[in-house]
């Protein structure tokens, strides 16, 4: 059995079809020996799951056209859950082990002062400190895809928990490598995988598999790691066959191009749209012959001033992001596992375009694409519910209710009530909504300004949201800006 080096607190699909599966390909190498200790923060069907089946899962590569590969995986030598006193405690035992790695795999809700995983982690951390002492060292990486995410992790454990001792603090800023982390690779829930898939998956795996997952072909560069200090023991950039990168200079211009030419293609890119306009699936609102051409348009705006702003020697901005666009077409996801944090995905992938310097260069055609796609998303966020204040359901363009799983108030707070709106009361929403700079800075880092310096943006979000809430529906509003009518 691998001796535990790894601890990831988190079980989700991206882990288990990223990090996992080349910390396993790396064993299989003799490049490493080491195996993955699992603490699944809600609930405790998939750490007993890993139990039952001795840590051993599979990776389905697919796509619509069928299945391409099934790995088996093993790089899992046990788990816990992390909802009870005594599974954390399982969980902290095992920082008896010399360990080289904490990986933590939650969404950006899980990344705050207070929430489970942030908790684990800090407890975590101090139990290790006590058991190996001052000369111990170890990294730890944040796998969902903030900006600059190794940072945020360690402001929040140096900055908002309590200071343990000044040898713990001093520990904590020296000897830990918080590493930046960009990760790329669809994984999509195994609802939404079609059932010829997973019935010719289940017909080749030899085993009852209740952590099989589904997965796109790795992509050209799915991981990419920031090691300033050289202190990663894990040697993931001895995967260059797969596209791995470890470097020791910034990965903040990577991580940039990931946010803002490839997460941006969901939001605000395509998702909402689709559910607002009772299409579930991705793939097929991005098929969608009104919404693909206006996609296209819209990230090769995002390209052109990306490219501008933050260049990169050698490539294209983009070819990147429409490489992604080709991709989401392939595999069915659905709208709904993406629906979720939209004030952080905003502020992460659209508020830069908004502030650029290379915004007014912009075609007119993108000015309108964009502001349309940023108006779908607080359509979106806007509830139906006038009466009861503590009822966050929207309504799509179908007349479906669902819920507003934002767990920032703010901008659904602010929107309560637009639905036939006149375009004044509209107008002071969305100045509202734009000059609070706190929804438009990253949590923790430097303050930046809101969104209403930028007066053309403005107003053409405020055309579009107004005609968005007084009855017209979101594919009737893109036909026109289609047709060069905005």
């Amino acid at each position: 059995m691998l001796p535990t080096k790894i601890l990831a607190i988190g079980a989700g699909g991206l882990q288990r079809a990223l990090t996992h599966e080349f910390v396993h390909i790396l064993n299989q190498r003799n490049l490493y020996n080491g195996g993955i200790f699992v603490g699944q923060p809600r609930g405790a069907e998939k750490a007993d799951a890993f139990n039952r089946q001795n840590g051993i899962y599979h990776v389905v590569t697919c796509d619509l056209g069928g299945i391409h590969d099934i790995r088996q995986v093993s790089s899992v030598v046990g788990a816990t859950t992390l909802a009870t006193e005594a599974g954390r405690e399982k969980f902290y035992a095992q920082a008896e082990n010399p360990l080289d790695l904490i990986l933590i795999g939650v969404t950006e809700a899980g990344i705050a002062k207070g929430e489970l995983a942030m908790d684990v982690l800090d407890e975590t951390l101090y139990r290790y400190f006590c058991q190996h002492g001052t000369d111990a060292t170890l990294c730890v990486i944040n796998t969902d895809n903030l900006r600059n995410n190794g940072d945020v992790i360690r402001d929040i454990l140096c900055n908002a928990y309590p200071k343990r001792s000044d040898n713990y603090a001093t520990w904590l800023e020296t000897n830990v490598g918080f590493l930046n982390e960009m990760g790329d690779r669809l994984v999509p829930q195994v609802y939404a995988v079609p059932d010829e898939v997973k019935a010719a998956a289940r017909a080749q795996i030899e085993m009852i598999d209740e952590l099989v997952t589904y997965a796109e072909a790795m992509p050209a560069t799915p991981l990419i790691l920031e090691d300033l200090d050289g202190m990663l023991r894990v040697p993931f950039g001895e995967l260059q066959d797969y596209g791995v990168i470890v470097s020791h200079e910034s990965i903040e211009p990577y991580h940039d191009w990931k946010l803002l030419l490839v997460n941006s293609v969901h939001v605000p890119g395509i998702t909402h749209k689709g559910t607002l306009s009772g299409i579930d699936y991705v793939n097929e609102a991005a098929a969608h012959p009104t919404f693909a051409p206006h996609l296209e348009r819209l990230m090769n705006g995002y390209a052109e001033i990306v490219e501008a702003d933050i260049p990169i020697a050698g490539k294209s901005a983009k070819a990147y992001t429409l490489e992604f666009v080709d991709r989401i077409r392939r595999v069915k996801d659905d709208n709904a596992r993406i629906n979720i944090i939209e004030t952080v995905k905003l502020r992460e992938r659209a508020a830069d375009i908004v502030r650029s310097p290379n915004y007014d260069a912009s075609t007119e055609l993108f000015k309108s694409d964009f502001a349309y796609s940023f108006a779908t998303v607080l359509r979106f966020l806007t509830p139906h519910a006038i009466s009861s204040l503590d009822d966050y359901r929207g309504i799509t363009d179908t007349a479906t209710e669902y819920e507003i799983r934002d767990p920032d108030r703010t901008i659904q707070d602010v929107l309560r009530g637009a639905f036939g709106a006149s375009l004044t009361d509209v107008e002071k929403r969305i100045e509202d909504i734009f000059s609070k700079a706190a929804l438009w800075s990253p949590a923790g880092g430097t303050p930046l300004r809101g969104l209403h310096e930028n007066r053309d943006f403005i107003q053409r979000v405020v055309h579009y949201y107004h005609r968005l809430v007084n009855g017209e529906t979101c594919l009737a509003v893109l036909e026109g800006i289609n047709l060069g009518s905005t």
